[in-house]
């Protein structure tokens, strides 16, 4: 019994902190070996191929050095599928926060409004859908001849637009879809973090006479901040990685005005077969996603006491 007493101790160690640590290391094992086989191992082997020339067998066939890096430096269409996506990121992600907030404050269990549960579910579900699938949905809303979003223009006397088919028109149209489609997600986290600041708040507030609009600007917007940050972080990688939306509705046109940079990464990958090359533009959004989630966190991060 004491040598069974002695092996326990061994493995799970002799004081409670030393238990309580070993116990949560076992736990988090199976987490660490999926992050390292679907993100590390990836991410040495990107950088290993950026380096070598590679075979159309997958073969590393030849060290090249520092080639692969300056062929992407000097790819104008690499850059253009670059600023293409930045693009897409300002028109898509402060517009889904701001409308995500606007519905969250206006259905949290705070409001009166009928059938709240009912416009929950709604604003929801699409996220609950493929972006396949809504692509193919709203690449028919967007026709220019058929399609019902002109035809409700042309009813009300708008003129008609080309929308998915236009250069100028395309990423401005991608950007409602993709508004359309995340906005139910970051109105549920938005309705978690307004129902749990202390309704205290508000009733001090009131009786020293501040207005509704003081009372969002001193206590809601500051203690949503830790929301509005992990909204904003995820928001920024799910426009600068996409891929599906614009692939499935427009394949990158017309005229690649909606070529984004992970499309471009793809055709370099794996249908023009340049392997090294495409590593090296994943290397690059890599280190863009890293840059701008740690000005994120630097910039939004202010912790709030009251």
């Amino acid at each position: 019994m004491n040598k069974m007493n002695k092996v326990i101790e061994k493995i799970c160690g002799k004081t409670v902190k030393q238990r309580q640590t070993r116990i949560a290391y076992i736990f988090l094992t199976p987490c660490i070996v999926f992050f390292g086989i679907t993100f590390v191992y990836p991410l040495i082997q990107a950088g290993t191929l950026s380096f070598f020339r590679v075979s159309v067998g997958g073969e590393l066939a030849k060290f090249v050095g520092l080639e692969q890096y300056k062929k992407i430096l000097y790819d104008d269409l690499f850059w253009y599928s670059m600023r293409n996506t930045l693009y897409f990121s300002v028109l898509s992600v402060p517009p889904t926060i701001i409308l995500a907030l606007v519905a969250a404050l206006l259905l949290s269990s705070t409001t009166k409004v009928i059938l709240r549960g009912f416009f929950r579910s709604i604003y929801f579900l699409p996220i609950t859908c493929s972006f396949v699938a809504v692509a193919f949905v709203w690449q028919y809303l967007y026709q220019p001849d058929y399609g019902w979003i002109n035809e409700i223009f042309i009813k009300v006397g708008l003129p008609f637009q080309m929308w998915l088919n236009s250069p100028t028109q395309v990423l401005p149209s991608l950007a409602i879809t993709n508004i359309w489609m995340r906005l139910g997600f970051d109105m549920v986290i938005f309705i978690a973090g307004l129902e749990s600041i202390p309704l205290e708040y508000y009733e001090a507030a009131i009786i020293d006479g501040a207005s509704k609009f003081q009372r969002f600007k001193d206590i809601t917007l500051p203690l949503l901040n830790p929301q509005i940050l992990i909204i904003s972080v995820l928001e920024i990688i799910n426009v600068l990685k996409t891929f599906d939306l614009p692939f499935v509705a427009t394949s990158g046109g017309p005229a690649n005005s909606s070529r984004v940079v992970v499309m471009h990464i793809y055709d370099l990958a794996f249908k023009w077969n340049e392997i090294g090359a495409g590593s090296v533009a994943a290397l690059f959004l890599f280190t863009l996603i890293m840059v701008v989630t740690l000005l994120q966190w630097k910039v939004f991060r202010k912790p709030v006491e009251y």
